[in-house]
């Protein structure tokens, strides 16, 4: 990336940061994915040893329960396999589960120690967006694990509501049915069709306008292109 577009990039990043602290969100700003994976292993895990190469290697002695929705920018971080590997529990559904182990595995997930999934949007006045087609996502990201962490990269900042749900809907939604190999209208026009389909994914949106009372947050940012 242009190294003045990255600078512009993350002076929005911190500006928006301050914007969500005056929401009550707990914020770390980054300025690359790796930092941000390695801040969100040393609060997760314990940290155990620096190699040669400067690699920090986690350990975890409690077993720790990680809830997952199907993010994608959590995903690209490595975060999955980095968070098994040091002894947790990752709860999250499988293509090959059926109903009702989808639905239990769910629920088990919104009682995690934490949970970790990416918003669809952020605005400039810090109103984070989520969308769903099940609802497990949204539901977990505002009430139940003991700690929820929101990760996003700067492509995801929107100017206001309104260009949100757009973005939800015209981007996020259109790039996760081509990558679930979905068949809905979106993926032939490339944009929403407000589609009336058992497939359709965009069913719920939740928005956060301030931090819920009773819900830990940690809202990272990221000065990379990340998800969708």
């Amino acid at each position: 990336m242009d190294e003045h577009k990255k600078l512009l990039n993350f002076k929005r990043l911190e500006k928006l940061s301050k914007v969500l602290e005056k929401n009550r969100f707990e914020t770390f700003l980054s300025e690359d994915s790796k930092s941000a994976a390695n801040h969100v292993l040393s609060l997760i895990g314990r940290n155990s040893a620096s190699g040669a190469t400067g690699a920090v290697s986690y350990t975890n002695g409690q077993n720790k329960k990680i809830g997952l929705g199907g993010s994608q920018t959590v995903r690209s971080l490595g975060l999955v396999d980095a968070l098994k590997n040091a002894g947790n529990e990752i709860i999250t559904h499988t293509p090959e589960m059926d109903k009702q182990t989808r639905i239990e595995t769910w629920l088990r997930a919104q009682t995690a120690d934490f949970y970790l999934a990416s918003p669809q949007a952020i605005t400039l006045n810090g109103e984070l967006i989520l969308i769903d087609a099940y609802g497990n996502r949204a539901a977990a990201a505002i009430y139940g694990p003991k700690k929820v962490i929101l990760i996003a990269g700067h492509n995801k900042i929107v100017k206001d509501l309104n260009e949100g749900l757009w973005r939800i809907r015209n981007i996020a939604a259109v790039a996760n049915n081509i990558r679930l190999g979905r068949k809905n209208p979106c993926v032939i026009s490339g944009k929403c069709e407000d589609c009336d389909i058992e497939s359709r994914i965009c069913n719920v949106v939740s928005i956060l306008y301030r931090k819920p009372v009773y819900t830990d947050y940690l809202i990272v940012l990221v000065n990379e292109e990340l998800g969708y």
